[in-house]
């Protein structure tokens, strides 16, 4: 009897370790529909900018089985929240998330700005140089704002929009586009302002013509430095390991890649004279581990 007990317990370890074995081989990752930034095809990695950065850290994971999950930013969060072991190529660095994830800087990215219906324009609030000033427009009850819920919009906007008035005109809004039906809503009045990167628009309206030339584009008060991008993986022992090897892969493509330089399909030439210096800083720092990361 205590043979087959030993024997049954030898089976059951042996099982438990090739689960183990089999999960850890296993690398889900969650991604977004939001072109140009991530464009999947057929539920994989497509040409978007963020795609191109992670097939190049897929392919430094020989071995590893990788799946992908694409979905809403605020499906990725909630899975994240819940530790399921995932990670997430995309996101921006935040206060917030440094305390609720794993994150490895990927690249720089230039601020977001105000993109509104030229019906508007008379209706926004404006200072001496032509930037939007947020919190009065937020209050404004008669022009009508839209966003997606759980997206960050760069730490400093981010708390603008936490600190709204009670009855703003402004609506909160999931799906896994991240907005990407946004600008058809402003173009058809069903909203008349929201905020995201200057390259999303010039991209649409680049493939579909003159549909969204009534879109201005406006820059934000307080939003003029580039944000973080980040991977990001669950704040729990499966994560520690997974960023720090996501972090290692990223180190060794700065140095081989020119990962976060300025690439000139998605950056004008006066995007270049702008945040060009930044991004090359970026990426000689980002050729280096970075310091401390996952430790207790």
């Amino acid at each position: 009897m205590q043979h087959v007990f030993r024997s049954c317990l030898l089976t059951l370890m042996l099982s438990f370790s090739a689960s183990l074995c089999s999960a850890q081989a296993t690398m889900t990752w969650a991604m977004q529909d939001f072109a140009p930034v991530s464009v999947p095809i057929d539920g994989k990695p497509g040409f978007g900018i963020i795609d191109e950065t992670l097939k190049a850290v897929v392919r430094e994971m020989p071995g590893m089985e990788h799946r992908y999950l694409v979905a809403s930013a605020a499906r990725i969060y909630a899975m994240l929240d819940a530790g399921e072991p995932i990670c997430f190529v995309g996101g921006l660095r935040t206060p917030e998330r440094e305390q609720r994830y794993w994150l490895s800087d990927v690249r720089l990215v230039r601020p977001v700005q105000l993109i509104a219906h030229k019906r508007v324009r008379d209706q926004l609030p404006l200072d001496e140089a032509g930037r939007v000033r947020l919190p009065e427009l937020l209050a404004l009850p008669g022009v009508r704002g839209v966003f997606v819920r759980k997206r960050s919009y760069g730490a400093a906007l981010d708390s603008v929009l936490s600190q709204r008035p009670a009855g703003a005109n402004v609506a909160m809004l999931g799906g896994a586009s991240m907005g990407g039906n946004f600008f058809e809503m402003l173009r058809l009045d069903r909203a008349d302002y929201t905020i995201d990167y200057d390259f999303l628009v010039l991209h649409r309206q680049k493939l579909e013509g003159h549909k969204y030339e009534d879109l201005m584009i406006l820059p934000i008060q307080g939003s003029e430095a580039p944000d973080v991008v980040v991977a990001v993986c669950p704040r729990t022992p499966w994560g520690r390991e997974a960023i720090l090897r996501i972090d290692r892969i990223l180190a060794h493509l700065a140095s081989i890649a020119g990962l976060g330089l300025p690439d000139s399909r998605w950056i004008s030439p006066a995007g270049e004279r702008m945040y060009g210096p930044a991004m090359r800083a970026f990426n000689q720092a980002r050729r280096h581990l970075t310091p401390g990361l996952g430790a207790p």
